[in-house]
Parts: structure tokens; C-alpha cells; sequence
């Protein structure tokens, strides 16, 4: 039973006519083509070929700035590629309409050939662009249907590695589900931090108790005593670049310090970073900041804004610059409240535990990992990568053996 770019969503792959088996490669390469095209579904195996239908799709579709065209091509070129990583970017549409890319990539590592997301550590979100008529088309209990006919249409692989998938694409105005994080798999090790933002400032400011909101505003008067404070967002390409070098190499510094190996030192990852800032106003990722006394610095942070959701990827700041002040602290608050004068709906301090997201978060957001052989060498790695993020996830959970890795780490660092 073939299937039609009509009703592609209907057909169960258990109704397909089998696979052709003991012909000619050739043949099933071309077999296993036409099915793709019948289904609607398209692989574009470089960047340039992509190009076109993602640019036109990432203006209406939901998802995250890390799913953009202009982010993961710029990793590409400066990262990805240089790791052996091959695009297989899954497009599904229907009547001439995109209705998801799939920004996936084929990863040689240890003999096997892995399906993994485009992005790297450059996208702390990994997942699709989804079409807001997504689920109407192609509603859940259809999906994996769906996703095995996107399995057949890519490369061949060993391996799915699908890791750092947000639960949800969309805000609280419009909610959206990411399909392949319903797909199964497990809770990955680390959460995401995000939390509604109110209309106003001054109702934000509210959720804390009144001696929270006494000490924060002390700190900024007592701060402002000391000298001229400044705060801004830079103004230009090159303003976002100077900022955005800086902040990360005070990011390396700080982490360096605590015994972590970052990308933030990674000469490749450092570049992606530079291209990124100095994108066009008009095609602008990212956004960079700074508070400073007297012109000195006190906080950095690079984060980004789309579709109703800012995002804090990057956050440091001088601890030995009035650390009583919590300079840090009244960076994020000005980050705060700049995204509420500007309309915006979810605030995201990004994936990881951090003492300070608590205070902001009521309960941290889930994240889902998809790990699942797809051949017989790739099976065993599957059982194994799986067993690795559950013990990494276990430790995470548990205070005492985190903190135990931690004081461990550190140790290291300063020998």
C-alpha cells in the first residue's frame, strides 16, 4: 500500500507493502526515495540545498532561535563540519505546505553512524520547527507513523541520539507540544528553568517577599553610591561583539576555575559565537548586555529573544567587584524587566541547575532523550548510553553526590 502527500499521516507502517530485500542496493536506495516523495517528506543532505525552505518556514514556524537556519549553519561551518557531522534535514509538508523541518545530522563516532540533532553544545534546546497547524494535520497518536517514514527516507544510521528535547514549543498563549520528545525515551539529566512573566515589573517584583524586594532595591542605591552604574544592551554588530568576547572570556574563567571544560574556550565554538554577534540587525540572534560601574565590568550575558520567549544562555559577573551587592543578581533583574517592557511572555534561564534559578522557577521544566538502536552494533551502544544518562542523571538528583563530584572537580582544578 503506497502512500499519498494527502493523507501520509493516516497510513500506519505496519499497511506498507515490506521493504524489497536481496536486490541490488541501488534499487532500494530508489525504492525507499520514492516512498519519501509519496509521503512528502524531503532530506536535504547540505545547508545550501535547505536553505530556501527553512528560511521561508522559521518566519511562522514554533520553535527556538537554536533551530534557526542562520544559528545551526554557522555551528556547521565552524563546528560540525569540522567533527565529520553530515546533514540530513528532514522536511514533511503537505499540499505545497511546510509542515515541519527536522534539522538532523549523521555523527561518526566509535564505528557507528548516530542520528543525532544539528547543533552541538551551541544549542542547549535541540528539537524540530513546527508549523502551528502542526497537530491539526498530524495529530500525536499519528506521529510515530510519521517518524518511522522519516527514519526510512534518512541515511542509514546505527543509532538514534536524540538528546536535550524541550517538552514544549510554545508559551503560555500557545501552547505546543514537541512531537519527538512524546516519542518515548527518558528524562534527561539536566532540566530547564522558565517561568511566566506578568504583565508588569512591579507585579513580577511581587512574587518575593517584602524583605527580598527591600534588599534588591538596597543593593542598586547602595551600588549606585559608589559610582556611575550603567546598564545596556549593545547597539550594533560590532558593540556585540566586543561584548559578547568578553563575557565569554569571563565565562571560561569562572567555569575554568571550577574544574569544568566549556566550549567558551574552544577556539571553533568562540568563532560560532563572533559570526552569530556580527549578524545583520535584521537577522539578529542573539543579544548581548553588560552592567558596569565607573566603565568597569561588573556582569555580562548573552541570551536571545523569539517568539515570545527570551532565552539567558550566557550569564557571569566579577566576584570580586561588591559581591555584597549581588551585582549578578541585578543584571538578570534588569534582563527581567527589559523583556516585560517589551511584551515578551517566558522567561528562560536555560537548561542546567543553578542555586539562583530557584528562586525565579517554581518547578523546573522537563527534558527528554531518545536513545534507541537502529542496527545490530548500534543496539548495544543504545543499552549503554542509556545506562550512562541515567547514573548522570541519578547524581544530579542527588544533593550530597552532586556536591561530593563538585568539591571533586574543584580539587583537580587547583592542582
Amino acid at each position: 500500500m503506497s502512500v499519498s502527500s494527502e493523507d501520509f499521516t493516516m497510513v500506519p507502517e505496519a499497511g506498507r507493502a515490506p521493504r524489497p530485500r536481496g536486490i541490488s542496493a541501488r534499487f532500494r536506495a530508489g525504492y525507499e526515495a520514492r516512498l519519501a516523495h509519496a509521503a512528502g517528506i524531503t532530506i536535504y543532505e547540505t545547508f545550501e540545498a535547505a536553505e530556501p525552505v527553512w528560511r521561508a518556514f522559521e518566519e511562522r514556524a514554533r520553535g527556538t532561535a537554536f533551530q534557526s537556519f542562520d544559528w545551526l549553519s554557522i555551528w556547521h561551518a565552524h563546528v560540525g563540519a569540522t567533527e565529520g557531522i553530515e546533514p540530513a534535514i528532514a522536511v514533511v509538508a503537505r499540499q505545497g505546505e511546510t509542515l515541519l523541518l527536522a534539522p538532523l545530522g549523521i555523527e561518526r563516532k566509535l564505528g557507528l553512524r548516530r542520528l543525532v540533532w544539528l547543533g552541538g553544545r551551541l544549542a542547549d534546546y535541540k528539537g524540530p520547527l513546527v508549523a502551528p497547524e502542526f497537530e491539526a494535520q498530524v495529530p500525536p497518536s499519528e506521529f510515530p507513523a510519521l517518524w518511522k517514514q522519516i527514519r526510512r527516507a534518512l541515511p542509514q544510521h546505527d543509532l538514534v541520539l536524540l538528546e536535550n528535547q524541550p517538552v514544549s514549543l510554545g508559551t503560555p498563549e500557545t501552547p505546543f507540544g514537541n512531537p519527538f520528545a512524546a516519542l518515548g525515551g527518558d528524562e534527561a539529566p539536566d532540566a530547564a528553568w522558565v517561568f511566566e512573566l506578568p504583565g508588569d515589573f512591579d507585579t513580577f517584583t511581587k512574587r518575593y517577599r517584602a524583605e527580598t524586594r527591600r534588599a534588591d532595591r538596597s543593593k542598586l542605591k547602595k551600588l549606585e553610591a559608589e559610582g556611575d552604574v550603567t546598564f545596556r544592551f549593545a547597539a550594533t554588530p560590532e558593540e556585540r561583539l566586543a561584548m559578547v568576547e568578553e563575557t565569554l572570556a569571563r565565562k571560561a574563567a569562572q567555569l575554568a576555575a571550577q574544574g569544568i571544560a566549556s566550549i567558551f574556550s574552544d577556539e571553533r565554538y568562540l568563532d560560532a559565537f563572533r559570526a552569530l554577534a556580527l549578524l545583520p540587525e535584521e537577522r539578529k540572534l542573539i543579544e548581548a548586555a553588560e552592567l558596569r560601574i565607573d566603565g568597569m565590568f561588573l556582569s555580562g550575558s548573552i541570551g536571545h529573544l523569539k517568539n515570545g520567549r527570551a532565552t539567558l544562555m550566557v550569564h557571569t559577573y566579577d566576584a570580586e567587584k561588591f559581591p555584597r551587592l549581588s551585582p549578578g543578581r541585578l543584571h538578570l533583574l534588569k534582563l527581567i524587566q527589559s523583556s516585560i517592557e517589551r511584551g515578551v511572555g517566558l522567561y528562560d534561564l536555560s537548561v542546567g541547575y543553578a542555586a539562583y534559578k530557584e528562586s525565579f522557577c517554581e518547578a523546573p521544566t522537563e527534558m527528554r532523550n531518545l536513545v534507541a538502536g537502529a542496527s545490530p552494533i548500534g543496539a548495544p551502544a543504545a543499552f549503554a548510553i542509556r545506562q550512562g544518562l541515567a547514573l548522570k542523571r541519578f547524581v544530579k538528583n542527588e544533593p550530597r553526590l552532586m556536591a561530593a563530584f563538585q568539591a571533586l572537580r574543584e580539587g583537580f582544578a587547583k592542582k
